[in-house]
């Protein structure tokens, strides 16, 4: 009972998404992306979930030309959440969003019509708690700041506990809307003890915290962010969808090459409002080092994150992966050659 009561408002924010994504299910399904009234046919808009690091690529895209040079011209829209911006998506309110795939998965798995075309690294989570807190033990009892049960930070949250050694009664969990900035927001105030996030969002807001545990170095491979569209859209524009992918792994190649780190940095300080030389140095550090080139998704990673979430939503265990990832897009970039003509 303890642990039902601990969970309720997690559970009761995913009840809201299920809602939202039934609504749009039973909606009537309409292109709305490439409507007279937009600017030109290759226009459409991209959505993504939160303003950090590891939105590089598409803000050099976007900002060095690269979507422009391969024949597009998206709008790029910040919506803080997945659970609003996949629903959004579904709804042909925008034709490709960056964002948790398991919410993705999560909206797959209940019919909705939705893949994954491209991945980010697995997200460096940290989990970082309050500075008075110095061993795991000092944790029981504790609050702990996720997003959502089903979500990314939730899933990696609940694995560096399992390694750490504790269960997961012996903490409690509480779901806060809105993004990582939230999470911070929440740390701050002495709301939570905990929050699994990336160390950038605190160096950034100068929150003083400690780590006690880095989900990469304990095997946690979390996909933190993925490009999704929906499969209508994709079979009816698969060129508008090669640009895209040509366009991102361009401006990959673009920022990994050291001769254009100022520049990149540039970029940072931009997007992430801030010249901060310490914060923007450490976003270049956790985002470009290990950034692929070639930004496939990670089948093994997906389905591990995937059956460590199954115990809330048994449907994920019939997601059939192969319909639900489309590498084919990045791996036509990298069979043609990095760069070459359209």
């Amino acid at each position: 009972m303890a642990t039902r009561m601990k969970l309720t408002a997690a559970l009761k924010q995913s009840a809201v998404f299920a809602v939202s994504l039934i609504a749009v299910l039973l909606l009537p399904c309409e292109p709305r992306l490439f409507a007279a009234s937009t600017p030109g046919a290759n226009w459409f808009k991209i959505g993504y979930a939160s303003v950090t690091g590891n939105r590089i690529s598409l803000w050099t895209a976007q900002d060095k030309g690269f979507f422009n040079r391969n024949g597009i011209q998206p709008e790029l829209i910040f919506i803080a959440s997945s659970a609003a911006g996949i629903p959004a998506l579904i709804a042909g309110e925008m034709a490709i969003y960056s964002g948790s795939p398991e919410t993705a998965a999560q909206a797959a798995a209940a019919g909705a019509d939705v893949v994954i075309i491209a991945s980010n690294e697995p997200t460096q989570y940290k989990l970082i708690v309050q500075p008075n807190i110095k061993t795991v033990q000092d944790l029981k009892g504790k609050r702990v700041g996720i997003d959502r049960i089903g979500g990314s930070s939730h899933y990696a949250t609940r694995r560096m506990l399992e390694k750490l050694g504790l269960k997961p009664a012996d903490v409690e969990l509480l779901s806060i809307a809105g993004g990582g900035s939230e999470r911070v927001v929440a740390f701050r105030s002495g709301m939570v003890s905990a929050v699994a996030s990336t160390v950038e969002r605190f160096e950034r807001a100068k929150v003083p915290y400690h780590s006690l545990g880095d989900a990469v170095e304990m095997g946690i491979r979390v996909i933190g962010s993925s490009f999704m569209t929906t499969r209508r859209f994709r079979d009816q524009n698969r060129e508008i969808m090669q640009r895209f992918a040509r366009a991102l792994i361009e401006a990959a190649q673009w920022s990994k090459d050291p001769k254009n780190r100022a520049e990149v940095i540039g970029i940072y300080s931009r997007h992430l409002r801030t010249q901060d030389t310490s914060v923007l140095e450490l976003n270049y550090k956790l985002y470009i080092d290990p950034m692929p080139l070639f930004p496939y998704t990670n089948m093994d990673d997906l389905q591990a994150n995937l059956a460590g979430l199954a115990d809330n939503n048994p449907k994920l265990r019939d997601l059939n992966l192969a319909e639900f990832v489309d590498n084919s897009f990045v791996r036509r970039v990298q069979q043609e050659g990095l760069g070459q003509a359209r």
